[in-house]
């Protein structure tokens, strides 16, 4: 990594924000993080949409301070009609340089962050060829790693409430258009509006090219998970909460070492993760059943957090010290669609650097009868 790490920011309101303890801004700060659950889209600051809208002649209606409307998105379709505008914003080579590059060093390498894997969405950018989206994405990869050290690869996302024969046609674009930087397939969008058994084929196909496999799965019935492990051949799950719904399946997916992609302050505020009140209660009982739960920040600048904060919310409400936060990150780099050289080599540094983390003292209270002083 190169260069000082920023200061923590002040976080809003509707980030769940947490009381000042420098113990656990030193511990959450230095550890090495890796991320499995980022959406480009999502990563875009609000200054930089506004910046590409006012390039490309978009009216937004909206300045930097107040784009992101955070209090509305319980409703997950206002938080996806806030995500198409994003995404109809960045439309060339350029733009989806910048927007890789920012993300992947103000939203990454500046928080920890030693490898990503990030989320694509071309649905998301319905009148950028394929070919040219993939062409600024990886231009931004690379300069990132250059200049900050960070390695990230691509996950090529299906809308689930389009059809299944879009998104054969879409993996078909993947294959066709194969290159290194992209490792797999994910499903994301409203789950209600696309059951993942539509999407079959196009796993298939996937399959049988070789590409990872991950969908997303936070409002779905627990057998959901099932028809992922079984129908569409996913090696992990994005968000899946629910599982702990459902011993049998829970028991299933620690036996089998299932990866759960879970991200705090997002899911919370969606409600997806339980209550909606900053306990995070389904994480907690997804750990105690052994199940393999890595932690990230989904759409950060959207729900006004960043990889350290996710950590901090989890830190404060859960307990949880260096050991247990330090878990997530072995279980994000296992997890991850990197080869076994890469691997080895991303645990060693992983190791070299949660060696090198001062641990924050215990809570002095259970962290689940204390109310947040913030909120």
């Amino acid at each position: 990594m190169t260069g000082t790490r920023r200061p923590p920011p002040g976080y809003p309101p509707h980030s769940r924000p947490v009381p000042a303890d420098p113990a656990v801004d030193a511990m959450v700060a230095a550890l090495p993080k890796v991320s499995l659950h980022c959406h480009l889209i999502g990563t875009v600051a609000p200054q930089t949409v506004v910046e590409l809208a006012a390039k490309h002649g978009v009216p937004l209606g909206r300045g930097a301070d107040d784009l992101y409307d955070h209090d509305s998105y319980e409703d997950l379709s206002e938080f996806l009609r806030v995500l198409d505008v994003v995404g109809s914003v960045i439309r060339d080579a350029d733009d989806f340089h910048r927007v890789t590059y920012e993300s992947l060093v103000a939203g990454g390498a500046d928080h920890g962050v030693l490898y990503r894997e990030i989320h694509l969405s071309p649905p998301g950018h319905p009148d950028v060829p394929y070919p040219q989206l993939l062409d600024g994405v990886v231009a931004g990869l690379r300069d990132a790693r250059a200049d900050a050290g960070i390695d990230a690869r691509l996950i090529v996302g299906i809308n689930r409430e389009r059809s299944g024969a879009d998104a054969v046609e879409l993996v078909e674009q993947v294959i066709a258009h194969r290159i290194d930087e992209v490792v797999g397939i994910g499903l994301d969008y409203a789950e209600v509006n696309g059951p993942p058994g539509r999407f079959v084929e196009a796993y298939r196909l996937a399959g049988r090219a070789g590409l990872g496999r991950t969908a997303h799965s936070e409002s779905g019935p627990p057998a959901h998970v099932l028809t992922l492990l079984d129908e569409l051949g996913c090696t992990r799950v994005d968000h899946g909460y629910h599982v702990v719904d459902d011993p049998e399946i829970t028991a299933r997916c620690v036996a089998e070492r299932i990866p759960f992609t879970c991200t705090p302050v997002s899911s919370d505020i969606g409600r997806y993760s339980g209550s909606g009140d900053g306990t995070h209660g389904r994480i907690r009982q997804m750990v105690d059943a052994g199940l393999l739960v890595t932690i990230d920040s989904d759409d950060p600048p959207m729900f006004g957090t960043d990889p350290t904060h996710d950590y901090r919310v989890l830190a404060h409400a859960l307990g949880y010290r260096r050991d247990q936060l330090a878990v997530f990150t072995d279980n994000a780099v296992e997890a991850c669609w990197l080869d076994g050289t890469e691997k080895a080599s991303l645990r060693r540094r992983v190791a070299a650097m949660v060696a090198a983390t001062p641990d924050a003292p215990p809570p002095t209270s259970d962290p689940h009868l204390l109310e947040d002083s913030s909120r």
